[in-house]
């Protein structure tokens, strides 16, 4: 079972590398969107007793970044419908082709 301080770390570097740069923001894309790793599951009765505590936080974390990630998606997807929009929007503003 991974260590908190461990995954604590992971999500640290994570905010890291996807903050932007310059203080220059951008719409998100799905490359901005990491999902999580779920936890691995506990096969050990002896263990799940003992850590029930622990492992019950990391999955309550799981969902949480889970959710973070769907919303991620959701934004990403918006931010691509609108540009969809603009494109289609500047492609009428073109006009019809005069016949040749």
């Amino acid at each position: 079972m991974p260590l908190p301080r461990f995954r604590r770390a992971c999500l640290v570097a994570a905010a890291l590398f996807t903050m932007p740069v310059c203080g220059v923001t951008q719409g998100a894309t799905v490359l901005d969107c990491l999902p999580p790793v779920p936890p691995a599951p506990v096969t050990d009765a002896a263990t799940r007793a003992e850590y029930r505590t622990e492992i019950g936080q990391e999955f309550t974390a799981y969902f949480d970044e889970a959710q973070t990630y769907l919303r991620c998606l959701d934004a990403a997807r918006a931010e691509v419908s609108e540009e969809i929009n603009r494109a289609i929007h500047d492609y009428q503003a073109l006009g019809a082709e005069p016949d040749g």
